[in-house]
């Protein structure tokens, strides 16, 4: 080997251990902390939600074109959790391209700038599912209607029959 060789080696090899040895640290702490954000994530499985919503991290809509980097509460490949996902398209043609994972599959760049908006996306989800009973409620009666009309016709499937058949009849003899 040459000395420009054994440099070039030498070089490679220094800088091979020092981002294996950063490449550790690094793996370390964010995996407290994917920690953190599965303690939350526990908390929220626990509410039993069932309601998604999501914050913007970072985005820009210039004109035609769009992305944003978001943060929220989904189901993403049939798990609920906190999640990530990217999305961009082109306004006049609806092309719209998008990718989500759960909070700790996600791109560690975008893992690190969500942080910050955990709290956003926390009171968003409190105010949607604050709505979502709202609607719920709205829906109830009618649905306690069409309840009792099913068990009462469910007790007696004949007699509902019977008074049509009446009505009909008096109906006739007018």
């Amino acid at each position: 080997m040459t000395i420009i060789d054994d440099s070039l080696a030498q070089r490679v090899q220094t800088s091979f251990l020092q981002l294996s040895a950063v490449a550790s640290d690094l793996n370390t702490v964010s995996d407290e902390l994917g920690k953190c954000v599965n303690e939350i994530d526990a908390a929220l499985k626990k509410l039993n939600l069932g309601v998604s919503v999501w914050v913007a991290v970072t985005g820009e809509d210039n004109g035609p074109f769009y992305w944003s980097e978001d943060i929220g509460y989904a189901k993403i490949d049939g798990k609920w959790g906190i999640a990530l996902r990217t999305v961009s398209g082109c306004h006049p043609d609806d092309e719209e391209r998008s990718e989500a994972w759960l909070f700790n599959d996600g791109p560690r760049a975008l893992r690190l700038s969500a942080i910050a908006k955990l709290p956003e996306m926390l009171k968003k989800l409190s105010e949607e599912a604050a709505e979502t009973t709202k609607r719920v409620k709205n829906k109830l009666v009618e649905a306690q209607a069409v309840a009792a009309a099913v068990r009462n016709a469910a007790q007696d499937p004949v007699e509902p029959i019977r008074r049509v058949m009446r009505r009909i009849g008096e109906e006739q003899e007018k």
